[in-house]
């Protein structure tokens, strides 16, 4: 679920790398955001002690108010909130854990 966060960021690179597509993916880029933006702010209301889900779900959450409101400052709130997500460590899988070592 975690990965979601990451399909708005692929769109954004996408429209960097292809302008013939930008007028195409504003609206998948905003229902992206609005999905990863849902996805962790549950999470975080599972898991309210973990900073780094709070962080990334405001990140998320100001990066699709900046998609509605047509700012350019959007992508760069979703690399954010991937950036607090692997901060957290969120991508990290449970057999690689140092916990555990």
């Amino acid at each position: 679920m975690l990965a979601l966060a990451l399909v708005p960021a692929a769109l954004d690179l996408l429209k960097l790398v292809d302008a013939s597509v930008s007028p195409w993916l504003s609206l998948p880029a905003a229902v992206a955001s609005a999905a990863a933006a849902a996805v962790l702010v549950v999470m975080w209301l599972r898991f309210p002690r973990a900073a780094w889900l709070a962080a990334a779900a405001f990140a998320a959450c100001a990066s699709l108010a900046m998609r509605l409101a047509g700012a350019d400052v959007a992508p760069a709130l979703s690399l954010l909130s991937i950036f607090a997500i692997g901060i957290g460590g969120g991508f990290v899988s449970a057999e690689l854990s140092p916990v555990d070592a």
